[in-house]
């Protein structure tokens, strides 16, 4: 049997006839999908784009984005719009061309069942139903169609909407026992979202045929029938079933549950036209949890957008103007989002009449958890700096702060730096950033030493050291991170930090550093959106304030 999936792990389950997968996902790096032989799931199929979509898991939690497909992605039938997360949930439906996918993620509080093995003896009949079945119901049914067609549709919960299901079907087929059931990992295990047995008040007894299920999971109703005529297997006779249904629940052509009834040896036999009344229920309750799934996905996206422009508001707030000057300092800086709120981090800011505080860093990750990271991070940074400027002790104080706080896996690189126009000197601290360098008037850039010191939030106990440098008036400091060197283009080749320093050496002010280096890597990377943060700043000595 396949076991549920682990905290933070997603697991893409193909269904339909598709002979592919499953992909199991546990990662916090960006997961591809395409046609692409790079791609970790690799979809082979000519509608399907090299790059078509990525996953990206953060603390648990997936989001799915479309990478600009030709031909689309599409969650719970609808389809995304290119460039915009979406988070992924338990239960969804991700299809991507002919392929659609079951999405099973570790979730609280799922009422597992382990269904039973019923390997069928002789007389015993497992059945898809030809479509052909399907009647005109009679009058009274009818009635209980229409009746119930509203109650269905005004269900606001999926458990709502089951429990009408079941009440509706043992209504109107007289089956004693009915189950909306949804599927896990496969039909080995199944949650029951809600169910109804006449014979007895409480329903955890209720076991489910396995192979009735297997017979659904491709999207057509089936039956068991058998003959008492007949000797059967002994996990029929444990069973005691006589006859069973089992309609499928679609949501965007791919089965993610099922309907189920049975009645046992002894009890009162079906209703004639069951099977018509039980795939009618069926078609209703999967519009109607298709219909749920799609609201689903608006409030997800509502609630994401919310906390992205509350982000958003939080890094306005404590960037610096895209140019200026600060002290004896002139800079230009720009930061780039890779496509939802930065996680990097810049700022430049007056300590008393003669220095100047520099910070550039980046921390893991994207999105929402990034950029909160990335204010916390600097608003401590400045106190800590305001009641000593010195680089060193600030940082020592910040990692303490952050390593105290952040969740398992999170960190920061981070450069910060202290002028001082009297002295013309730069102390700073490399914690684990590296991507840096200094070009002094008339000669070309020297790329940073290594990294002094670990990544911020690690070690509570680290001790960062300040290094020092002596700067003459029209020399720079380039800043940037890891975004501006690690995309890649079409080729799958690096911008590189080579590139970068040849780029640099042919530039002749803090505007064209940074306006030039960008428009380089844009062009570099063809049509693509930046994958990830990007951030550049130079910063020149200009003289006395």
């Amino acid at each position: 049997m396949m076991s549920g999936p682990e905290a933070g792990e997603l697991r893409l389950i193909a269904v339909g006839r598709a002979n592919i997968g499953p992909f199991s996902l546990k990662t916090e790096q960006p997961v591809t999908i395409g046609r692409g032989s790079h791609c970790q799931v690799c979809l082979p199929d000519p509608s399907i784009s090299r790059h078509h979509a990525i996953l990206t898991s953060r603390e648990g939690q997936w989001r799915v984005m479309d990478q600009k497909s030709l031909h689309g992605t599409f969650l719970n039938g609808v389809r995304l719009e290119p460039e915009r997360p979406m988070q992924v949930g338990d239960g969804d439906v991700l299809r991507i061309g002919p392929f659609a996918f079951r999405v099973s993620a570790a979730a609280a509080g799922l009422r597992a069942v382990t269904t039973t093995d019923d390997s069928v003896g002789p007389g015993t009949i497992v059945e898809q139903v030809p479509e052909k079945e399907f009647g005109s119901l009679a009058q009274r049914r009818l009635a209980l169609i229409i009746e119930g067609s509203a109650t269905i549709h005004q269900a606001a919960n999926e458990a709502d909407l089951g429990q009408t299901v079941v009440d509706l079907i043992v209504a109107g087929t007289g089956f004693p026992r009915a189950a909306m059931l949804r599927y896990l990992d496969s039909v080995e295990e199944v949650e029951v979202v809600a169910a109804r047995d006449e014979g007895q008040e409480a329903t955890a007894g209720f076991t489910f045929s396995r192979s009735l299920l297997m017979a659904t999971a491709e999207g057509r109703m089936a039956r068991l029938s058998r003959s008492v005529a007949h000797d059967y297997g002994q996990s029929i006779d444990r069973l005691g079933i006589a006859t069973a249904l089992c309609a499928p629940l679609i949501v965007d052509s791919a089965a993610v549950g099922a309907i189920y009834l049975d009645s046992r040896l002894g009890e009162t036999e079906a209703q004639p036209e069951a099977v018509d009344f039980c795939h009618a229920v069926s078609r209703l309750a999967s519009l109607a949890l298709s219909s749920l799934k799609r609201e689903e996905l608006e409030e997800r996206q509502k609630v994401l957008d919310a906390d992205l422009k509350i982000a958003q508001r939080a890094q306005e707030f404590l960037l610096p103007a895209e140019e200026g000057a600060v002290g004896s300092l002139r800079y230009v800086v720009r930061t780039c989002p890779g496509r939802t709120v930065a996680g990097d981090l810049f700022d430049i800011f007056p300590l008393g009449e003669s220095r100047v505080g520099i910070c550039c860093g980046d921390v893991t990750g994207q999105g929402v958890g990034a950029a909160i990271m990335m204010t916390a991070v600097l608003s401590h940074l400045r106190a800590a700096l305001a009641r000593c400027a010195d680089p060193a002790a600030a940082v020592n104080d910040v990692n303490a702060y952050i390593a105290g706080r952040s969740p398992v896996e999170t960190f920061v690189s981070l450069w910060v730096g202290v002028y001082s126009a009297d002295e013309s000197l730069l102390d700073y601290v490399d914690a684990g950033h590296g991507h840096w360098a200094v070009r002094r008037r008339g000669e070309p850039p020297a790329p940073s030493p290594e990294p002094g010191g670990m990544v911020i939030g690690v070690n509570p106990d680290y001790v960062y050291e300040a290094e020092r440098l002596l700067l003459a008036e029209g020399d720079r400091v380039i800043l940037y991170s890891d975004g501006i060197i690690e995309h890649r283009n079409s080729e799958g080749e690096l911008f590189g930090r080579a590139r970068l320093l040849d780029l640099l050496g042919e530039s002749g002010s803090v505007e064209s550093d940074v306006t030039d280096s960008l428009a380089a890597l844009q062009e570099f990377i063809g049509e693509n959106d930046l994958a990830d943060d990007t951030t550049i700043a130079s910063v020149e000595v200009s003289g006395r304030a």
